[in-house]
């Protein structure tokens, strides 16, 4: 009688390996690339993170400072697409407040932050994890519209100035983390019409 061997083939122990190896293989690219997306909407939540909080000062302003939807018209400062934005404000009494808000994207120690009437600077990103752009390619500018919804030429003539009753804010901004260095920018883009201004 011929004796049962017990035991795999050296064919049977090859397939087997070969199939654990592309398991293995399909798992860690999965879980590679499961990180990375993770880490992609990790970044963006950070970046929209303080593009809102910029957005929301300048728009409403903070505890000492009014904001764009409170303001009746623009400074004569011949305001421009850069990140400055001069505002003034028509009080009851006939007095007239000026503001001047300006966006530091990159102030020391890189944190971003908006500063008011160049007063102590609010600090919008204390880690400094997000890089506003200001470049030709993404320029973070302040663009001004008329009644008519028409957009004045920037910057703008001291004959536009009084027409202005729409202020576009777009802000880009880059994650500064260098994992993220090739990332595309990430927009944030909004509208505030000025107060007792008629809209389009």
């Amino acid at each position: 009688m011929k004796r049962r061997k017990n035991g795999f083939t050296l064919v049977e122990l090859l397939v087997a390996m070969v199939i654990l190896v592309i398991v293995f293989g399909l798992v860690t690219y999965l879980y590679t690339r499961a990180a990375k997306v993770r880490k992609i909407v990790v970044v963006n939540n950070e970046i929209q993170q303080v593009l809102s909080q910029v957005m929301d000062t300048l728009t409403y302003g903070d505890k000492a400072h009014w904001g764009i939807i409170h303001a009746t018209g623009l400074d004569a400062n011949n305001p421009s697409e850069t990140t400055i934005l001069y505002l003034e404000k028509k009080e009851l009494d006939g007095t007239t407040r000026k503001e001047t808000a300006v966006i530091n994207p990159s102030t020391n120690p890189g944190t971003v932050t908006v500063q008011w009437n160049s007063e102590n600077p609010v600090i919008l990103d204390p880690a400094g994890k997000v890089e506003i752009l200001t470049d030709a390619t993404y320029p973070s500018r302040f663009e001004y519209y008329d009644s008519k919804g028409q957009r004045l030429n920037s910057p703008l003539s001291p004959s536009d100035i009084p027409k202005v009753s729409f202020i576009k804010i777009v802000l880009w901004a880059r994650s500064r983390d260098p994992v993220m260095k090739f990332a595309n920018p990430v927009p944030l883009v909004t509208g505030v019409k000025l107060r007792n201004k008629s809209s389009f």
